[in-house]
């Protein structure tokens, strides 16, 4: 029995080697599983990193762009609302400029009027006033100038004319009544038109 003890014992000892050889080997495959398990899963992440790091540096050059654009625009527009600036002064200054020489003109011809009266003067001055929508004035100097030269239709169309801007429609269809009745039709100036 001794043997049979022995080849028992041996046996026994010869099933646990192979069960330690069995455990050694399915915990070697495990560990590297998991070693595998473990590093697909760092690498997948490090891709995810990487891809998310070249989704944000793409992000910021974007912008950067749209901001350095921006501020181009911004630039652009300063500019533009400058030069419309200063355009819009020297317009303005032309204006003035403008208003000013008319003043001047007009008051230049006022004097040489009552320096030496013309039936020319006073219808011109008629008409520069008639030119400035100042229909009163206008009125009052074609009266001066039909105070001068009765049978010149100029005056009496600007008066009509004015009268009829002023609303008084009667009364500038009863002053070219007055004419024709009194000088026969009127011819009407190249320069005054109805």
């Amino acid at each position: 029995m001794n043997i049979e003890e022995r080849v028992r014992e041996l046996e026994d000892k010869y099933k646990r080697y192979l069960l330690k050889k069995y455990f050694k080997f399915l915990f070697i495959f495990a560990a590297l599983v998991v070693c595998m398990v473990i590093s697909f899963f760092v690498i997948q992440n490090f891709y995810k990193q990487k891809a998310l790091a070249l989704e944000a540096l793409e992000y910021k050059k974007t912008l950067d762009h749209q901001i350095a654009q921006a501020r181009i625009t911004n630039e652009k527009n300063k500019i533009l609302q400058e030069r419309l600036s200063k355009d819009e002064n020297k317009e303005e200054l032309k204006t003035q400029i403008d208003i000013y020489s008319k003043l001047l003109n007009i008051s230049d011809l006022k004097r040489n009027f009552y320096q030496n009266s013309s039936y020319e003067k006073a219808i011109n001055l008629a008409m520069r006033y008639y030119e400035n929508k100042d229909y009163e004035k206008s009125i009052f100097w074609s009266l001066k100038a039909n105070d001068i030269d009765r049978k010149n239709s100029s005056s009496w169309i600007l008066f009509a004319k004015a009268k009829q801007a002023l609303g008084k429609e009667e009364e500038a269809k009863q002053a070219l009544d007055t004419y024709v009745s009194y000088y026969g039709l009127i011819e009407f100036d190249k320069e005054i038109d109805d």
